[in-house]
């Protein structure tokens, strides 16, 4: 619990988060830690944003958050939609819907957006063109 309390949320926020999630208080605190500093640190997310959607815990950071965020952050960037995606629908939304909607739609506007959902291109390298 103290973990959480390191990133700001209140014991409200917490327990919010356990009633959603009872699962999330057992998530290692190496996990958290790395899941919050990614979301917070490098896409803008605040860090109270996880306690509505605890089930952000257990997805995996290198296949899903990493690569979902980078594109919601690209096209926010860049203006094709208006504001970062809520986690609940980065982390549940499956890959075929999650491709369509945001790097096929996108597709033309920014053809990289295959590659940064696939992990062969950094993100960063979009939002600096």
């Amino acid at each position: 619990m103290d973990v959480y309390k390191r990133w700001g949320w209140s014991g409200d926020q917490i327990q919010s988060a356990f009633r959603k999630n009872p699962r999330c208080m057992t998530v290692s605190e190496e996990k958290i830690m790395a899941v919050m500093s990614f979301l917070v640190n490098e896409i803008g997310y605040d860090s109270s944003s996880p306690a509505e959607c605890p089930l952000i815990f257990y997805c995996s950071l290198k296949d899903r958050i990493i690569p979902r965020c980078s594109v919601i952050k690209i096209l926010v960037s860049k203006g094709l939609i208006k504001e970062m995606i809520p986690l609940c629908s980065i982390s549940t939304i499956v890959d075929k819907a999650f491709l369509e909607r945001f790097v096929q739609m996108y597709g033309q506007e920014v053809p990289e957006l295959m590659k940064v959902f696939q992990g062969h291109r950094n993100y960063q390298d979009l939002l600096q063109n």
